[in-house]
């Protein structure tokens, strides 16, 4: 039976690049692996104020990581940085104190971004934030940097095909699916 990976993309823009290699992941990954795409473009900011309160969409993305067997986080660089709307979900799915859904769902990360480095800054700082003590997720030793999106990485119909991209996507996905099959 196919493990279940929760899909967190950063971007709920209709033109995200995320979003679009979100979906040539799913389209390529292997039937190891499902990769469910969980919402989170309509989360209110988290605060702990909210804790006692009964929110939706909160429910809604902590139920969606409790079930999964692995997460998937993808995230555009934002001025050197990981999404708010990602970092966001990660905070609604790490509280109320003590109620975590994240500790022991192994982790593959990715990044877009236009310049050449592709992000590295962005899966950097969410290794580090999936270590925190209230996340402590496995994170696989590998992440997909997507760089330099807007030089032949696209088609006009926003499509992936630059090859080497579509090769690195592949091989990183193949990776994270041997990773989550030994938890």
């Amino acid at each position: 039976m196919a493990k279940q990976i929760a899909v967190f993309v950063g971007s709920a823009s209709s033109t995200s690049i995320s979003q679009i290699v979100a979906r040539y992941l799913q389209s390529v990954a292997p039937q190891s692996i499902r990769l469910n795409f969980v919402e989170i473009g309509d989360l209110p900011l988290y605060d702990r104020d909210s804790d006692g309160q009964d929110i939706a969409q909160y429910a809604r993305v902590r139920e969606a990581v409790e079930k999964a067997d692995g997460v998937l986080l993808i995230s555009p660089e934002h001025n050197g940085g990981v999404s708010a709307m990602l970092k966001n979900a990660i905070d609604v799915a790490s509280r109320p104190m003590g109620q975590s859904k994240w500790p022991g769902k192994p982790a593959g990360l990715v990044s877009v971004a236009a310049g050449a480095a592709g992000g590295v800054r962005v899966t950097d700082q969410l290794r580090t934030i999936c270590s925190g003590a209230f996340i402590n997720m496995p994170v696989a030793p590998f992440a997909a940097n997507v760089g330099g999106v807007f030089n032949g990485v696209l088609n006009e119909r926003g499509e992936i095909v630059s090859e080497a991209v579509q090769s690195m996507l592949q091989n990183f996905i193949n990776a994270y699916a041997d990773f989550v099959a030994r938890f």
